[in-house]
């Protein structure tokens, strides 16, 4: 099944389609403060979150053979208000991962979802990514062994370059020496292809976002050596659907489902491979980013009983 060109650039950008083949592409959804922290407010919440949390189960990922062993003692989750980062929060305590969610407002995203939260815990306080220091607070406090980057350009967040170019470069300048996944797009550095032109010209607070995405890349790429930057494609109703293909260069790109991309992201995280760069998308959906493109590319094995990321080539 072919994408269209302008999906191939969208999915971490607060927009998604719900899209097979390019007859069904519908439903284009258009889902476009520094605190003071208290490290002993915090861990009276986690405490107090873990032993009051709901235990009815948490959703199943798609990918869910897919785990490797995990290395991370827990993960926190910047722009985990969204799609994508409430997918990634569900995937780590899929995998009894500890793990944190951070969002500008200070809420919890998943404060009236019955799941299980044993190892669940909402940051008490609002952090801002396009602050430095309100970012900082947060690490120090809670101390995550990985940072995983979900936030995106948003009415209430913030333009293209506050979130997605200057906000990737504030926590990669506050991470240490913990692991950072930073979720962008694909065809960032694809200017002549049609999704990133019709992208990057989009207007409004999203105006310029494919360059930002870029920015961003470069500035995690040049802050720290501990990183894995995840490239997804266009983000498909439904759970699983066949193989994921992990692929670099940025040559190919193609669909896959908000669940399969956050077990990729948690794979990333507790894989023992650094400082990465990758595309992934459904095998089957494989789609050249621009026509001279057609088979280029590294392509890593689809194996979903193994680290994805195993035999990737370092930036």
């Amino acid at each position: 099944a072919l994408f269209l060109p302008l999906s191939l650039a969208l999915p971490s950008s607060g927009f998604s389609f719900s899209c097979i083949t390019p007859k069904s592409c519908t439903n284009f959804d258009t889902s476009l403060a520094a605190a003071s922290t208290s490290l002993s407010r915090w861990q009276f919440l986690s405490s107090t979150v873990a032993m009051t949390a709901a235990l009815v189960g948490a959703p199943e990922s798609s990918l869910a053979a897919a785990a490797p062993a995990s290395k991370a003692t827990s993960v926190l989750v910047l722009g985990a208000s969204g799609r994508t980062g409430m997918s990634v929060v569900t995937e780590c305590l899929r995998r009894e991962i500890k793990v944190i969610s951070a969002t500008r407002s200070g809420s919890d995203p998943f404060k009236v979802i019955k799941m299980d939260k044993t190892n669940y815990t909402p940051f008490p306080e609002g952090v801002d990514v396009k602050d430095a220091e309100s970012v900082r607070r947060a690490i120090e406090a809670v101390n995550p062994s990985a940072v995983v980057f979900c936030a995106s350009a948003s009415k209430k967040g913030g333009n293209a370059e506050q979130v997605d170019f200057l906000g990737p470069k504030n926590v990669a300048s506050v991470v240490g020496g913990r692991k950072l996944v930073l979720v962008s797009a694909l065809a960032v550095t694809r200017p002549e292809s049609q999704g990133y032109k019709m992208t990057n010209s989009m207007g409004g607070l999203v105006d310029g976002i494919m360059s930002y995405k870029l920015q961003g890349e470069d500035a995690v790429r040049k802050t720290t050596k501990n990183y894995a930057i995840i490239r997804p494609g266009v983000l498909v109703s439904g759970k699983g659907g066949g193989p994921i293909e992990v692929a670099q260069g940025d040559y190919q790109g193609g669909g896959l489902s908000r669940d399969e991309l956050a077990s990729l992201v948690v794979d990333a995280v507790v894989s023992p491979q650094s400082r990465f760069t990758v595309e992934v998308y459904r095998q089957k959906t494989r789609t050249a980013l621009q026509k001279e493109f057609e088979g280029k590319g590294t392509f890593l094995a689809a194996d979903a009983t193994k680290d994805p990321f195993a035999g990737v080539k370092m930036d």
